[in-house]
């Protein structure tokens, strides 16, 4: 939504339509009723979407060239331009909303500190692209003539165009449409889906390195006021102009800068691999690990490795239950996510590693779901006792 954004600021500052506004309602309205059809009915909608979305795709990168073009030659259509909008916020949209789905994760309270940091942060994301769609009209309406609001304009679809061309192409794969050996200007196909996944972020970058040399441009040309003016009151209302187009534009770069921090550091941050939890010594006597209940006993996740004849790394878990005096122990391990196995969160959540679902400790040690897979072993005397023949029938999991 953030390289949207600029880009729609700066067609909001060039064209003052009144149809412009009325498109960009509209497209906000019909990308609320297709995320409504899919809640409705998302297993029976599913592949209907996922092909339309396609469509829309290739829709939005033909109607950008065309604006881009309408743009080089002078005259912004007064109707390519909000269709292009319209259908783009009919395909941004829904995704957005998306993430409204997911304040709440599995096993989670539906009122939860987490839950409210997630809405919280979703309202932040959307405050953020609004800055900076007011931040580009701003800077963009700063400009001195008709033809700079038009070169900035023209960069800024071109860059937009290219962005969903790239996507079209991928999009035209999947619906058949071309092969990924297919090339254009000696590019092919696969290669351009290839670049596309692996940099994200590219046209996000592109738009605000756009909008950094616009409110640079801005900045160099509202310094000083230019002419003869009759009086000095008339000469003060032209600084206070030239300094609130100078504030605009410092402001537009620190809302880009916050773009380019969350997108890059918060991101990295939320999606690091967590740490991990090193494996803990344990007593082996006879084939018989025993672990002391005292070492277990503080409800924190524990883990311990063994390592079986056939060179097998057996990871499994053992932590004590909030509720009574009960122990949950398993495999690092589940039938659905194989041996991604579990990390700690704060003091008391037991996540997945690969489908980030929260554990209820009370549910481990109980087969289903994507719990630990269980195992016999017995408490006795203040001590867990397993037979390391219980781990062996589970080495080919951790292969």
């Amino acid at each position: 939504m953030a390289a949207f954004a600029v880009l729609l600021g700066i067609i909001f500052s060039y064209s003052r339509s009144r149809l412009t506004r009325i498109f960009v309602l509209l497209g906000i309205v019909a990308g609320v009723c297709v995320f409504g059809v899919r809640m409705y009915d998302p297993r029976g909608m599913n592949l209907l979407l996922m092909r339309f979305n396609r469509w829309l795709v290739v829709t939005i990168a033909c109607l950008a060239v065309l604006s881009a073009l309408s743009v080089m030659f002078r005259k912004i259509n007064e109707l390519i331009v909000p269709a292009m909008l319209f259908v783009s916020l009919m395909y941004l949209v829904p995704p957005v909303l998306q993430y409204t789905r997911e304040f709440v994760y599995f096993g989670e309270a539906g009122i939860s500190t987490n839950a409210m940091l997630r809405a919280l942060g979703f309202s932040l994301g959307l405050i953020e692209c609004l800055l900076l769609i007011l931040g580009a009209y701003e800077v963009h309406s700063s400009l001195k003539s008709g033809s700079q609001e038009r070169v900035f304009l023209f960069a800024s679809l071109v860059i937009f165009a290219c962005e969903y061309f790239a996507s079209a192409m991928a999009a035209l794969q999947r619906l058949r449409v071309l092969k990924t050996s297919d090339a254009m200007f000696g590019i092919s196909v696969f290669d351009v889906m290839i670049w596309r996944d692996a940099n994200p972020n590219a046209f996000l970058f592109a738009q605000l390195v756009l909008a950094l040399v616009m409110l640079a441009f801005v900045i160099a040309t509202h310094r000083q006021p230019e002419g003869i003016f009759p009086n000095k009151a008339l000469l003060r209302k032209e600084k206070a102009r030239l300094r609130d187009c100078r504030r605009w534009s410092w402001s537009l770069g620190v809302w880009g800068i916050l773009a380019v921090f969350i997108v890059i550091v918060l991101h990295w941050y939320d999606t690091k691999p967590p740490a991990e939890i090193q494996p803990e010594p344990y007593d082996i006597d006879g084939g018989i690990i025993s672990i002391a209940l005292d070492k277990v006993s503080d409800g924190h996740l524990h883990k311990f490795s063994y390592v079986t004849p056939n060179r097998y790394d057996v990871r499994f878990l053992v932590v004590k239950k909030p509720a009574g005096t009960a122990y949950g122990v398993g495999l690092d391990a589940c039938d659905i996510c194989g041996i991604a196995g579990y990390y700690e969160r704060g003091d008391d959540e037991v996540i997945c590693r690969r489908c980030d679902v929260v554990m209820n400790k009370n549910t481990i040690g109980f087969k289903g779901g994507c719990n630990p897979v269980p195992f016999e072993y017995e408490i006795r005397g203040g001590k867990i006792y397993i037979d390391v023949k219980e781990l062996e029938k589970h080495e080919t999991r951790f292969k």
